[in-house]
């Protein structure tokens, strides 16, 4: 395929897919490109019609592979939605009920009060990744698979979070065990299930789950980022980065929770076979997209949503997260995320409409482009396009290459740039973490420090911010200073319980109060 630019602009018109497209949405996407804030493909789609369908970047930057409408992106967590309408299927099926004991189908479970129900809908209380940290401590070149999980929950030594049931933790243990539970109960493997059942049902051909020994089919685009982000800018693909190796590498081989590969448009024909009755009865489809309640009756809510910006709530159901937003109605989808991955599905249950979103090296602006498809498509205005470059990146590059004192006369220097410069809290603290836990250069720890330290006057209110620090001060052996970062994080946020937990453990252990 030729190239005409660094940065490739694609509105891949088939007639059988795409229907005129607003001008206003085609210049967004035009600019977009032009603009290089997003690197990875988008659809767009009205009453299940495509209307954009937009690829950018490279798949990999190494051989400059432009991403194309043909690139397939890992979905990350969106294979959720998949693994969950599976499930389903066995169910209406007669193979079990929601409230059994996930014990009655696996032995060797060791929890006989979690029920398949806690597994869809992570009120389980089992552990996530950290489950396998001793595994991989001892064999550092294993690469996990489904079939570690119930060995290693046997071995596990710290129970459940809470009562199944109780409370909401994301955890994608739960979702290995569910990829366990369907091949248990249909005698298949949970690659072969979802290609009969779900793929080929609903026209899937360019849709498959990713094995260990796969070979790359030339089609992937592949995670990237910066190595170190906040001061150096050149893209390697993420297996590459030896920090990174537990994610990447260590745990690359489980399924259920993600590792399905896909196109977009192989995820619209997913979304008209799911929204059409296809694969699950309309009363199933309706159970699935019902928000979970907790014990105590209440419904879980998070008044954050997954990947878009603007007002709204967020809840969960059966494999679905559910959105409420007051200017665009009810949704329903999925966001995913691995390092250098970023993913995002949504079906607009009030208005019939469909975006669904990669970007292979996580942009900053992932969220804002998702958010302004969705207000594009209902005549409002998108997001404004962010001109200005970041004051952490000008900061955090000052700081290793001149020092502390430099970077702080920079920082105050164009702080008051509106125009010129945006400052991003999360930035500030992905900056801290990466130069105190993965930097190797000397220094790079008491410059952590001072970033966390910068930090809390710019951020003063942020219980976050405190707790960060609070974290790499206790790391430093400065029991004392992380003892009152805590404590402030605690006084801004009481609901802090991991910092609860620490402080508690810092005062027990040296007798400071």
């Amino acid at each position: 395929m030729k190239l005409q630019s660094f940065f490739v602009f694609l509105l891949w018109l088939c007639p059988a897919l795409l229907q005129a497209q607003p001008k206003t949405m085609n210049a967004y996407f035009e600019e977009l490109g032009q603009r290089r804030q997003h690197n990875g493909n988008i659809l767009v789609a009205d009453e299940g019609r495509a209307i954009i369908n937009f690829s950018s970047g490279y798949a990999n930057f190494r051989t400059r592979t432009p991403n194309t409408p043909a690139s397939r992106f890992n979905l990350a967590s969106i294979s959720k939605v998949i693994t969950a309408t599976a499930v389903l299927q066995l169910r209406d099926k007669g193979k079990f009920n929601l409230d059994d004991a996930v014990a009655r189908y696996l032995p060797g479970f060791p929890y006989k009060e979690v029920k398949i129900r806690h597994l869809l809908t992570h009120t389980s209380g089992l552990p996530d990744l950290e489950l396998f940290e001793d595994l991989v401590k001892q064999f550092p070149d294993t690469v996990i698979t489904n079939r570690n999980v119930l060995p290693e929950l046997a071995k596990w030594q710290r129970g459940l979070y809470f009562k199944p049931g109780n409370e909401f933790r994301y955890c994608n243990t739960e979702y290995n065990l569910l990829a366990l539970l369907i091949e248990k109960l249909s005698n298949m493997s949970f690659p072969s299930y979802l290609k009969k059942h779900i793929f080929a049902p609903a026209g899937m051909k360019d849709t498959y789950v990713i094995s260990l020994y796969q070979k790359d089919d030339g089609l992937i685009a592949q995670p990237q980022m910066k190595p170190h982000p906040g001061y150096d800018s050149t893209f390697i693909t993420v297996d590459s980065i030896a920090r990174f190796k537990y994610l990447t590498y260590n745990n690359s081989g489980t399924n259920g929770q993600a590792n399905v590969m896909s196109t977009t448009a192989n995820i619209l024909k997913f979304d008209l076979a799911y929204f059409k009755g296809k694969l699950l009865k309309t009363s199933t489809m309706q159970e699935a997209m019902t928000p979970v309640k907790l014990n105590n009756g209440t419904v879980y809510y998070d008044h954050r949503m997954d990947t878009m910006d603007g007002e709204g709530k967020m809840t969960y159901g059966l494999g679905w997260e559910i959105f409420d937003q007051p200017s665009f109605g009810k949704s329903v989808g999925h966001g995913g995320f691995k390092f250098g991955l970023a993913t995002f599905y949504l079906h607009n249950l009030t208005k019939n409409q469909t975006i669904i979103g990669f970007d292979n090296t996580a942009g900053s602006e992932f969220g804002r482009f998702i958010t302004s498809a969705l207000s594009l498509l209902n005549n409002k205005p998108p997001m404004e396009f962010r001109t200005s470059r970041s004051l952490v990146t000008l900061y955090g590059t000052a700081l290793v290459k001149q020092g502390a004192d430099h970077a702080a006369a920079v920082f105050n220097a164009n702080k008051a740039d509106k125009a010129g410069y945006y400052l991003n809290e999360g930035e500030m603290n992905d900056l801290g973490y990466n130069l105190f836990y993965m930097s190797s250069f000397p220094g790079h720890r008491e410059m952590a420090l001072e970033v966390f330290k910068l930090a809390t006057f710019i951020f003063p209110d942020s219980f976050n911010t405190y707790d960060s620090y609070g974290q790499l001060l206790k790391d430093s052996n400065k029991k004392v200073e992380a003892i009152l970062m805590y404590k402030k994080s605690i006084a801004l946020n009481p609901g802090n319980e991991d910092g609860k937990k620490m402080l508690s453990q810092l005062l027990n252990a040296h007798g400071v109060k």
